[in-house]
């Protein structure tokens, strides 16, 4: 363990810089870069690779592009849900927060299957991220963010309709 810690600071302190460089031009914030670098020793201490000699800065330098692109991804997933929101919250301006929260916890309360209210609840309630709640539950982080949107579906729909008593 000890050669890996040692050959992992080396690149460390060899590929930093660059890597760093790399994930600042593609997210356009500092400390959104230093994280994904910093994401990137932490999943080669987890999970060692052997890089040949001449390969280590390719490699690196991919695995930069790739966690980016990940950022990239979860940002597109969280801002099209906060639009989805938006949408709603535009809607249902008729309608007081009182009687909202009341109808969203009825409605909440009668989700199904009852993983999807925990999720909703961990989430929205106690603020927990998707990968936590993954962990925690056992599942995916697709399996959450999918949860999540069929909710959000779901109370659309139902709030938007006349019928719901």
């Amino acid at each position: 363990m000890k050669t890996i810690k040692t050959d992992i600071e080396r690149l460390f302190r060899a590929h930093y810089q660059e890597m760093y460089h790399l994930a600042r031009c593609i997210l356009l914030d500092d400390a959104e870069s230093k994280d994904v670098v910093s994401e990137v020793f932490s999943q080669l201490l987890a999970h060692p690779v052997v890089l040949l000699p001449g390969s280590e800065t390719g490699y690196l330098m991919q695995a930069v592009r790739n966690r980016c692109r990940n950022v990239i991804a979860h940002k597109s997933v969280r801002q099209r849900v906060s639009q989805l929101l938006l949408n709603d919250e535009r809607s249902l301006d008729q309608v007081t927060d009182d009687s909202l929260t009341s109808r969203l916890a009825d409605l909440i309360g009668r989700l199904e299957p009852p993983l999807r209210r925990k999720i909703v609840t961990m989430r929205f309630t106690d603020g927990q991220t998707y990968k936590d709640i993954a962990l925690t539950l056992g599942v995916s982080k697709v399996t959450v963010y999918n949860h999540l949107a069929e909710v959000l579906r779901q109370l659309r729909q139902q709030l938007k309709s006349k019928d719901y008593e």
